[in-house]
């Protein structure tokens, strides 16, 4: 991760936040303007955000669904006012509810019920060797209360975009049967087993956040069994199944999604550390061609993308 932000109050209200992270501009200004990266980052540490809408273009539409761990949801809505790829973003913004109307702030926002204002935030992406420097500027329309949660809420929202710039997770279908997906985690190898195998880590980042709880049991030994599930908009999604083996270098489980039993898959995790960081292979091997083609074309990587971020921030806090 980079360094801590800068952050300049500006007697004028101005808020100014700095960051720089290992990725080129163009990949950053994405993850700013596209509606399937926005879901990986915006927000503060374990919200989720089930929807995101974003036109990158000058009078594009805004429109944001926030979902904190109580299931709490909160909108935001707004207009692109500016766009230039990959050097500026300016926006405005406000609270809306699930139909887009605006309403008043939250009670937890620091803006107050009568606040009426947009919030008009300027970004720019500056090359800086191989990186990209990003500026947050808040232009107008917030108190001094809100200025302090806003800097608390930008800081965590931009430690996981960090995550999200260098993820390197690969997903690739092997011979007839398998998927391999490799990854790599920022901490030993030792956190990540735990993180991997605890229930009580596991209800932290196993599934997209967005869709709530998580319900997790697990006796992570041989002959022991486990089972993650969560709800979702066509209803709870649940894997279980046997351990076979269960060590910080080597877990082999049963994988078998519980609406269609009868073609559960043999997954073997290898984890490796390496100069502090640990890199995982996972290697899920399906009784047929066509029920591993139909894990691919179910949107799987989208989930795991997800649940490997989130579980970036478990790890984080962990350390």
């Amino acid at each position: 991760m980079a360094a801590r932000d800068n952050v300049v109050e500006m007697p004028i209200k101005e808020l100014v936040i700095e960051r720089v992270f290992d990725a080129p501009r163009e990949r950053i200004f994405d993850l700013f303007t596209q509606p399937g990266h926005l879901q990986k980052w915006w927000g503060p540490k374990m919200v989720g955000v089930p929807l995101a809408e974003f036109e990158a273009r000058p009078g594009g539409k805004i429109f944001i669904a926030e979902r904190g761990l109580d299931g709490t949801m909160v909108y935001i809505a707004g207009v692109v006012r500016e766009i230039e790829r990959p050097s500026r973003l300016v926006y405005a913004i406000h609270f809306a509810d699930a139909d887009r109307r605006r309403v008043a702030p939250p009670t937890h926002s620091g803006l107050g019920d009568a606040w009426d204002d947009e919030i008009v935030t300027l970004v720019t992406f500056s090359a800086e060797g191989r990186g990209t420097r990003v500026t947050i500027r808040t232009l107008s329309g917030f108190t001094a209360e809100w200025g302090e949660k806003a800097r608390f809420g930008w800081a965590e929202s931009l430690d996981k975009l960090g995550y999200a710039a260098v993820d390197d997770m690969t997903v690739a279908p092997q011979g007839e049967r398998e998927i391999l997906i490799t990854r790599s985690f920022n901490a030993p190898r030792a956190l990540v087993y735990e993180a991997l195998t605890n229930p009580e880590h596991v209800k932290n980042w196993w599934g997209p956040r967005q869709y709530g709880a998580v319900s997790a049991t697990a006796d992570f030994r041989a002959g022991g069994r486990y089972r993650f599930a969560q709800g979702s908009p066509h209803g709870e999604v649940a894997f279980s199944g046997e351990v076979r083996e269960s060590s910080p270098e080597r877990i082999v489980y049963i994988e078998e999604f519980e609406a269609i039993p009868g073609h559960a898959a043999v997954t073997t995790v290898t984890l490796d550390e390496r100069a502090g960081k640990t890199f995982m292979t996972l290697r899920s091997v399906y009784q047929s061609r066509e029920d591993r083609d139909g894990v691919i074309g179910s949107g799987m990587e989208w989930g795991a993308r997800l649940a490997y971020l989130q579980l970036d921030e478990v790890l984080e806090g962990m350390q």
